[in-house]
């Protein structure tokens, strides 16, 4: 099954903003900010950080997502225990 988000922003003064989804910031943030994510996945447990839109979790593996940590933090900082050399994704 394939799927997403998205969602729109109203801004005070200005309106409807485009949509935005999978991860993208939406309105004046979206310059500023990025969001991060994490996926806590069975028999794996917590996988590495993913971000503004890139996979995280598992797939061909039939292993359920039990949890997701997100965070939205700004442009060039990570959250805390960040650690690149952990898979945000894991295939089957």
């Amino acid at each position: 099954m394939a799927g997403g988000i998205t969602y729109e922003v109203h801004a005070r003064g200005i309106g409807w903003l485009p949509a935005a989804s999978d991860g993208e910031l939406a309105g004046d943030m979206a310059d500023s900010y990025s969001v991060w994510y994490r996926v806590h996945s069975q028999t794996h447990g917590w996988l590495g950080w993913a971000h503004d839109g890139e996979p995280a979790g598992t797939t061909g593996l039939s292993k359920r997502a039990e949890a997701i940590d997100v965070q939205v933090l700004p442009q060039g900082q990570v959250p805390r225990g960040y650690d690149a050399s952990r898979a945000a994704c894991v295939n089957g």
